[in-house]
């Protein structure tokens, strides 16, 4: 399986290279590592979409970990200092205490395009803190997290060929099934032999999906929040398509008895950063030997955190 998609370098130069990421944390970081209690300091955040899918829907972004106010003991926002880029993105986040999320817009989030070297969407947070008072002769660490929620798409395509016990003796052709994934964090996988045996009129096939982007899915329907319940993580909605033909229950098979398609939509829960989905794939046994062209569609929201630290320490007036 070759994939082509963006990564960044340790300078961070944009290059293009292989990479299993939808929406990346390029940068979060305060300007400096350490600093006076009662003086200014800036902190940013760049994102950036690495994928091969557009985002489905607005991303959000949660900066939390520390207490933020008006209070001298507390971390506070110098007033009109919060700077997002797109602009008119920054609606649900408050500007002095960063309760709430900062809402990307899925327009300012493309994909990028490495055939013309252009990189994806970029979206950008600054803000200026002034760090808490401290008494004399403290230092303290203090580390800020940033969780980014955002709803991606990946599919892959794979191709079965089912063959009479005939037509197989003939061909004996054992290659194993070619997955290709959009680039994304979570892949799905078609296991088993490209050449099978057709026995009836279904195929049992397992799709394997798989967690690679180093955070965790949620289902589509579960809303973004800076901590979502233990239940609702690592789940991911599942659709089967053969020929173009949604494998929902509902839809007609376009060959064989023209009967309904088995149902192969499901939500999956990953253990361990991999889940299964058994189906069966409608075959038209009339045909010594017939290609099946199968998608399968993975929906979901991904989360990716990131962490910076600082050091705050007392200076004497």
């Amino acid at each position: 399986m070759t994939v082509f998609v963006l990564g960044c370098t340790g300078s961070g130069d944009t290059t293009l290279r292989a990479s299993d990421v939808g929406v990346v944390v390029t940068e979060f970081m305060f300007d400096t590592s350490a600093v006076y209690h009662k003086e200014q300091v800036n902190l940013w955040l760049v994102l950036e979409n690495q994928g091969e899918k557009q985002v489905a829907g607005d991303t959000s972004v949660f900066i939390y970990g520390q207490t933020i106010s008006g209070d001298v003991k507390h971390w506070s926002v110098v007033a009109d200092t919060l700077v997002t880029e797109p602009k008119t993105s920054s609606s649900g986040m408050s500007s002095t205490t960063l309760d709430g999320a900062w809402e990307i817009p899925n327009s300012d989030f493309l994909p990028p395009q490495p055939e013309m070297g252009v990189p994806g969407g970029v979206a950008t947070f600054e803000a200026t803190f002034i760090a808490p008072e401290l008494e004399q002769g403290e230092s303290t660490p203090y580390t800020f997290y940033s969780r980014v929620c955002y709803p991606y798409k990946t599919s892959m395509l794979s191709t079965l060929t089912s063959s009479s016990r005939q037509e197989m003796r003939i061909q004996q052709d054992t290659s194993a099934v070619e997955n290709v994934n959009t680039a994304g964090p979570i892949h799905v996988s078609l296991g088993g032999q490209q050449n099978i045996v057709a026995r009836g009129s279904t195929i049992p096939v397992i799709f394997k999906i798989t967690d690679v982007g180093g955070g965790f899915p949620t289902a589509m329907e579960t809303l973004c929040k800076a901590s979502p319940e233990t239940m609702d993580r690592n789940k991911v909605d599942v659709k089967i398509e053969v020929e173009g033909v949604m494998l929902d229950g509902s839809s007609t098979i376009p060959y064989g008895d023209g009967g309904s398609t088995p149902n192969c939509e499901k939500t999956v829960k990953l253990i361990n950063g991999e889940a299964e989905l058994r189906c069966s794939i409608p075959i038209d046994p009339d045909q010594p030997t017939r290609e099946y062209h199968i998608r399968a569609i993975a929906d979901y929201k991904y989360y990716i955190s990131s962490d910076t630290k600082i050091t705050v320490d007392y200076i004497s007036e």
